[in-house]
């Protein structure tokens, strides 16, 4: 079935008369995390990540990986798919590719789901680029798109009203037009949320600022009676989803505001010639990274709620013998303590893998492949919850046994390079590819590296990963790690050490960026962490810390132990206790 599918796609490159044909993991909406609907390249390569490229020419099939899933693709991909290992000696972007292999070639591509800044740059290097869908006739039993009625967000959780949101982006916009495509950017604008995509509350539409209006495209069988009432007190005006493109050829000599990056292709075409484009990210991006008081202050809530949860499902774990347990069972543990308590839904399918798994980064276990666990080595859990009060993402990794004294000196040196990085004090104007040092130093001491970034920003009730903020020394095409930090940033600090074959290492909080003094050197920022949940002590080797270290993370654990204590039980609170005695 898997070599039928890959052929079904070269076929289809005869059919309509193409040399290769490029295919990503977006959607129409250029989102990170997508539809079910929308997972064409699992259905093509196998490959289920979250993130890749594929290419596929007449004779040929390849992937393209950044460094959390090479490993991974290499095990899932169907035969005869070359895994093009991003970040490694030789390997080239997929846009590289098409323009070293395919040179005056007729490439083909859904217009729909790529941005307008990867076309161009192919059809500056003198590709022939035709934009369309032949994957879609070839898809059997595909998912439907959601059609569920949306929720609206209250000011008690968001801050700002709808019409206040609207008001400050159309004085920015100055008159001019400004095409939005993001899904987080509309949910964020519109306080609603949806359940289009698996743990991030967004709905599939669109949104056009025009010559003073708002027009949402949309589905208007989703909108209750009081959400409608509510957008039209707004001034805002629907129409259906599928006339968006019609919409856009109506747009006639204006200036037209949009992000090259998050825009897709199709929309492009409709606009030009007839408009003046300016390529800028969109102010709603900024707007919506800096998190105003009451999303602060609801954050935190929310962060507490997660260390409950944890902590109930660390008081769980200790209670059980390990060998009767399997990274599923441990998953679906662990889902149910966040959800039986105050989450609504996880912001992102757990990681829970044992040992040698966890060198994977974004390995995922399932009920039909997992592996079971023993009493000993090393368990490492990443997962997040989605609140009414905000979106949760943390890693923990600890032991369930014996470990040997290397994976104690790997730990240690992972745990005190995140501390390195949270507690530092730093300069307004500094950004992410400058700090990013501090949490790698004592790892590349190590002569060792990790293939990824060292932070990302997380949304409000929405996406869990959000630029910016960025934290990472590799630059990459949205530029987000070069965008100073500002205070109300909420960005996650996750080195780790990740060996394959061995064992895997990573230690997550989330971070918010707050003022600190400000004097004739100039504003000072700091970092406060959220998230409140306990390190495995047993894990640490004392020699390996500084005393300056040893004091933040006693001071870490007296402060988890007095926000989380009165949420528990007698019993999880004594166990909390041993969880974060001090060192």
């Amino acid at each position: 079935m898997e070599n039928n599918r890959l052929n079904s796609l070269k076929e289809s490159l005869k059919k309509y008369n193409l040399d290769a044909y490029f295919l990503n993991t977006s959607d129409y909406h250029l989102s990170e995390y997508v539809p079910e609907y929308f997972k064409t390249i699992a259905y093509f390569s196998g490959f289920s990540g979250s993130l890749a490229s594929l290419i596929v020419d007449q004779e040929k099939a390849y992937i393209f990986v950044d460094g959390r899933y090479h490993i991974q693709a290499e095990k899932e991909c169907y035969e005869g798919i070359e895994v093009i290992k991003l970040g490694t000696s030789g390997a080239i972007d997929a846009d590289e590719f098409l323009i070293k292999n395919y040179k005056d070639k007729i490439i083909g591509l859904d217009g729909k789901r790529t941005n307008i800044n990867f076309v161009k740059k192919l059809q500056e290097k003198g590709l022939n680029i035709k934009s369309i869908d032949i994957y879609s006739e070839l898809i059997e039993n595909r998912p439907l798109l959601s059609t569920s009625v949306l929720k609206e967000l209250s000011i008690e959780y968001t801050g700002l009203k709808r019409k206040d949101k609207i008001d400050r982006i159309k004085y920015c916009l100055n008159g001019k037009s400004h095409i939005v495509n993001n899904l987080e950017s509309i949910a964020y604008t519109l306080n609603l949320r949806g359940d289009d995509i698996a743990y991030t509350p967004v709905f599939l539409s669109f949104l056009i600022f025009y010559k003073n209006d708002v027009y949402f495209f949309i589905d208007i069988k989703r909108l209750n009676p009081e959400i409608l009432d509510g957008l039209y007190a707004d001034g805002i005006i629907i129409r259906p989803y599928e006339e968006y493109y019609d919409f856009l050829k109506e747009i006639k000599k204006q200036i037209v505001l949009l992000d090259e990056l998050k825009v897709n292709y199709e929309s492009y075409i409709r606009l030009m010639p007839n408009n003046k484009i300016i390529n800028m990210p969109s102010i709603i991006e900024e707007m919506k990274a800096i998190k105003n008081e009451t999303e602060i202050n609801n954050s935190k809530l929310a962060h507490i709620y997660d260390g409950v949860a944890l902590a109930r499902f660390f008081y769980w774990l200790s209670k059980q013998n390990k060998e009767d347990l399997d990274e599923s069972i441990i998953a679906d543990k662990v889902n149910e303590f966040r959800l039986n308590y105050k989450a609504f839904d996880l912001s992102f399918k757990p990681i829970v893998a044992y040992n040698s798994n966890a060198a994977m980064m974004h390995y995922s276990p399932s009920k039909e492949n997992c592996t079971k666990l023993k009493n000993e080595g090393i368990l490492l859990i990443d997962s997040g919850g989605q609140y009414l009060q905000g979106t949760t993402d943390i890693t923990r990794t600890f032991a369930l046994g014996k470990v040997d004294d290397i994976v104690k000196k790997h730990f240690t040196i992972v745990l005190k390079s995140m501390f390195n990085l949270s507690s530092v004090k730093f300069l307004s104007g500094m950004t992410g590819k400058q700090l990013d040092i501090l949490a790698r130093k004592d790892i590349w001491e190590e002569s060792i590296d990790y293939r990824c970034g060292t932070g990302h920003g997380v949304g409000h009730v929405l996406a869990v990963h959000e630029a910016p903020p960025n934290i990472r020394y590799m630059s990459t095409v949205s530029k987000s790690e070069d965008i100073p930090f500002k205070p109300g940033h909420i960005v996650s600090d996750e080195p780790g050490i990740y060996l394959e074959g061995k064992y895997g290492l990573r230690c997550e909080n989330m971070l918010l960026v707050r003022k600190d003094e400000k004097n004739e050197y100039g504003q000072f920022l700091k970092f406060e962490t959220l998230t409140m949940c306990p390190f495995d002590i047993e894990l640490i080797d004392k020699k390996y810390l500084d005393e300056k270290t040893i004091k933040i993370l006693n001071d870490y654990h007296q402060e988890v132990y007095e926000k989380l204590s009165p949420y528990l039980n007698d019993e999880e609170r004594d166990y909390l206790a041993h969880l974060t005695r001090s060192i």
